[in-house]
């Protein structure tokens, strides 16, 4: 390994699934000291207390190293070993995506959606890391703290770690402060045992960067839309929020003000911000703020979705299995079963409600998958309610009284009713021979660790699932939506649809890539064309820059993640929607990093993306194989409602006009 990768394992923090936060500048020069370490011991420069020498030009072969390399090469004039940490810290960033990179590619360190990493399970049991000659190295974190708190003799390595480590403030950020005094002296004397490691480290610890408030470059001023600007504009007339702050990005920059009434709104746009909250949004932005409000009227505390930090991570572990889409996989025929059963509901020749419809569709394909409990009689009152709760506390366009009438009071106490049906439902006897789901998973942590995850947690996290198909059922609305006026792309569904239902209905591993290439590429477009989720809010918790402009601590953020699927160098004609745009040679989801992003980006991504993936191409194949479908009026055409989510409009409805295949499961091949 090389210096980078060994410094970030030491870092690495498994409970928090990231890296032991380091002042980003001292982080930064103790990345650039690391590679002009390993350029010294492959004998390409040589240093004192005063210059560091080039010795050899020739390329490593090794990327985390020769830019550097060529940089210092490039040089004619001699300079201090300061100069270059200095320097080489400017591309730090660089650095560290190469490291963390080749860790996972290794197999040393695994990632998740959420831009969080663990060791790799082999390597948690083992202890040890797979080298890239086949051999394997004892893990370094274990092996450094034996060094300094049993006094082990260091390898020369270990030495130029230690000393790193130290002068960017690593082990003090990292050890608990009565193991930090213990082991202060150790870790001194063995920080000035190498000479090329004591320069390069001397000039990391004596390398500052100022705090922002007290630099003298000139800020710009934050650009700001007024209310008349934002009335004015069609796109958010037509409750294209995305459209919207897509314009305003192509106008204004990546970052800017709503003055919208009340409290202003800092919005941010663009693919370089989704990159940016992916990569360090974790330490600017929080989630809890906007969420307590809405949690509270459900009798919780708190929620997957209101953590950050270590917690999250910890709380993603547990729900993973329960989330993942091998769930959707394994009980496919459940899936199909069910989704034939609301189908059974939409008679011939009668008009549909178009989203509430697939609010049922989806809401009992999930209650079943993810909690194993037939809700649908009381889905409609528990979405309901999530939709009062949500213009209530979220968007704040209603008065609170809104959530206390009469009618809202008996959602409530119906959702009290489902909490304690499904924890009845989930004694080790009744789930006896059952595949395990979300709840047995959440019941584990509960019992393992009440403190963390309490009884008055456990009923709004059984039922979250639940209200996230609320947005899984939008999405399907709008693919029902976009099959019936795309004839020549339904056409293209039906033919897979009845190649995998040809013999029965298809298993999970049916629905590979190559059988469901088109409906994959529909569901996708209906994603990127209708983003369900607009907007995410957060809180500013620290302030931080965007393209010289600050935004303070304690701001209320709008980040627009999905902006960039109607921006023009993203999506050719974005306002269009065309499948092949996903399809080679074009891919325009791949040609930019984080523009395609309908399940957001950072720490708070879809947990359950894959899942959500799946189960809607199987419904839109579901459609595409059994109805024919119209829509009603037949003129209507699409109008969104943009809250508290993206949906169509209440007049979306359709007809089934017949039967393409009977929806009887016996008879359904």
């Amino acid at each position: 390994m090389r210096f980078a990768e060994e410094l970030l394992l030491m870092l690495h923090h498994e409970d928090s699934g990231y890296f032991v936060p380091i002042p980003e500048w001292k982080m930064s020069c103790a990345l650039a000291g690391a590679v002009l370490m390993d350029l010294a011991l492959e004998n390409r420069i040589d240093a004192d207390l005063k210059n560091l020498t080039l010795i050899n030009a020739t390329p490593t072969g090794d990327e985390l190293l020769d830019p550097s390399l060529e940089e210092i090469a490039k040089d004619k004039e001699t300079h201090s070993p300061q100069y270059w940490v200095e320097r080489i810290a400017q591309r730090a960033d660089d650095i560290s995506d190469a490291a963390v990179d080749r860790l996972t590619e290794a197999g040393i360190l695994e990632s998740d959606s959420g831009g969080f990493f663990s060791l790799s399970a082999k390597v948690a049991r083992s202890g040890r890391y797979p080298l890239m000659d086949g051999r394997t190295g004892e893990e370094i974190k274990g092996r450094i703290m034996r060094t300094l708190l049993d006094n082990e003799l260091p390898d020369p390595r270990d030495i130029v770690i230690i000393g790193l480590l130290n002068n960017c403030g690593g082990f003090r950020a990292m050890m608990e402060p009565e193991e930090y005094e213990q082991a202060e002296q150790r870790i001194e004397l063995l920080s000035g045992m190498d000479l090329i490691g004591r320069t390069i480290g001397a000039a990391v610890l004596s390398s500052y960067r100022p705090p922002e408030s007290m630099r003298a470059v000139k800020r710009r001023s934050m650009p700001t839309v007024g209310l008349k600007s934002m009335l004015s504009s069609k796109s958010l007339r037509s409750g294209n929020l995305p459209k919207f702050m897509a314009e305003k990005f192509e106008e204004l920059g990546p970052v800017f003000k709503l003055n919208v009434p009340g409290k202003p709104i800092v919005a941010l746009a663009g693919a370089d911000i989704n990159h940016w909250v992916g990569k360090k949004g974790r330490h600017y932005l929080r989630t809890r703020d906007y969420l307590e409000a809405f949690q509270s009227e459900w009798g919780t505390a708190r929620s997957i979705a209101s953590m950050d930090g270590a917690d999250h991570f910890r709380m993603r572990k547990a729900v993973r299995a329960g989330n993942s889409r091998l769930v959707v996989e394994d009980r496919m025929g459940d899936l199909f079963s069910l989704g034939r059963s609301s189908f059974d509901e939409w008679k011939v020749g009668e008009v549909i409600p178009g989203e509430m419809a697939c609010q049922r569709l989806i809401g009992k394909q999930i209650a079943q998958l993810s909690v194993s409990t037939e809700a649908s009689e009381i889905l409609d009152d528990l979405l309901k309610f999530e939709y009062r709760a949500l213009l209530v506390h979220v968007m704040g366009v209603l008065p609170k009284f809104m959530l206390h009438t009469p009618r809202m009071n008996r959602y409530r106490k119906r959702i009290l009713e489902v909490y304690a049906l499904i924890h009845a439902s989930h004694t080790p006897a009744q789930r006896e021979g059952k595949r395990r789901d979300l709840v047995d998973d959440l019941m584990e942590l509960h019992h393992a660790d009440p403190q963390f995850l309490p009884e008055t947690d456990l009923g709004f996290a059984f039922i979250a699932p639940v209200i996230a198909g609320h947005y899984l059922g939008s999405a399907m609305a709008f693919a029902i939506y976009e099959l019936i006026t795309n004839p020549h792309y339904r056409e293209q569904v039906i033919a897979e649809a009845d190649t995998l239902f040809s013999n029965g209905d298809p298993l999970g591993a049916d629905l590979n890539p190559a059988a469901i290439d088109a409906t994959h590429r529909f569901a996708m477009e209906v994603l990127r064309l209708h983003p369900i989720i607009p907007m995410h809010p957060r809180t500013a918790m620290n302030s931080f820059e965007v393209e010289g402009i600050e935004v303070p601590a304690h701001s209320s953020i709008m980040v627009a993640f999905p902006a960039t699927h109607y921006m023009e160098k993203h999506f050719k004609e974005p306002d269009k929607f065309d499948i092949d745009r996903f399809a080679e040679p074009r891919s325009e989801h791949k040609q930019s990093a984080r523009a395609y992003v309908p399940f957001g980006v950072g720490t708070h991504i879809c947990g359950g993306s894959r899942w959500t993936e799946l189960q809607l191409v199987a419904n839109i194949l579901l459609v595409a194989r059994h109805l024919d479908l119209e829509l009603s009026p037949r003129n209507y055409k699409l109008k969104i409602s943009p809250l508290p989510k993206t949906s169509p409009n209440r007049k979306f409805k359709f007809k089934v006009t017949g039967y393409r295949h009977p929806i009887d499961p016996v008879t359904a091949a």
